[in-house]
């Protein structure tokens, strides 16, 4: 199956049964068999939490790790079919050309190294997306439940309302943002965050329309009242914080 926009700076590759799209040089992470890590354990992988999806991290030498991803559905559809999809194109190079428009336009998020599908039958696939780890970093929620203080606690809250002011003056409607799809790394002189898992995101040809950027930070505070109902993590001065540095920076 040939989709024609492969994203610059990675090939297409047809297998016995598979199609990946990956970046030159990493085509050996295919004949590890990367399917074996979705269900088997070993001294070179192990599971990490990661929403609906199977999510392993891969040793592929000494000094890189990989994280795989191996695509789940949520809600009833999956008491039927786990992961069989059968989108179109598919949600692995979908989501690859999402996360690559995003870091070309300057969004932080993560780096792919590839996406395949291993071909059920005609029209029918389960999806992988293979990402370089991000060292380092945690994500907001469990940042949040260290209770920070002081001078640290307004710097992220203000690196992140500028990444997501900067993800949708660039075009991305995220559509699932929520605080374990920030990242944060504090470990540095000033915070670092990261924008993940861009499964069924949209691009838009300029900055998001006001209903899809307040669309996006409804579904933000929605996760925060589920994983925080009592509001003991977080403060009034938080959200004018926030609030004030996305206003601000977005357009």
């Amino acid at each position: 199956m040939t989709l024609g926009a492969v994203p610059a700076g990675f090939v297409e590759l047809q297998l016995p049964k598979q199609t990946w799209w990956i970046k030159p040089g990493w085509e050996r992470i295919i004949s590890t068999d990367l399917a074996a890590f979705q269900s088997t354990t070993g001294n070179q992988q192990s599971a990490i939490s990661g929403g609906r999806g199977a999510i392993r991290r891969v040793a592929l030498n000494e000094q890189e790790i990989a994280v795989v991803r191996h695509y789940c559905r949520g809600g009833l559809i999956r008491h039927f079919v786990r992961d069989l999809y059968w989108d179109r194109p598919p949600r692995p190079f979908a989501e690859l050309m999402c996360l690559e428009t995003a870091r070309q336009r300057g969004v932080p998020t993560i780096e792919v190294i590839g996406a395949g599908v291993r071909w059920v039958t005609i029209g029918l696939y389960r999806g992988t997306l293979v990402t370089r780890e991000a060292t380092g970093f945690i994500n907001l929620w469990e940042w949040l439940c260290t209770k920070p203080t002081g001078t640290e606690r307004q710097q992220v809250i203000t690196a992140v309302a500028q990444a997501i002011g900067h993800l949708h003056d660039a075009g991305i409607a995220h559509a699932d943002l929520n605080l374990t799809n920030i990242l944060v790394r504090t470990t540095t002189d000033l915070p670092t965050v990261l924008l993940i898992d861009f499964d069924r995101a949209r691009v838009f040809p300029g900055p998001l329309p006001r209903y899809r950027r307040e669309r996006n930070l409804r579904r933000l505070r929605r996760s925060l009242d589920k994983l925080d109902p009592g509001g003991l993590l977080t403060s009034p001065k938080d959200r004018e914080v926030f609030c004030q540095t996305y206003q601000q920076g977005s357009s």
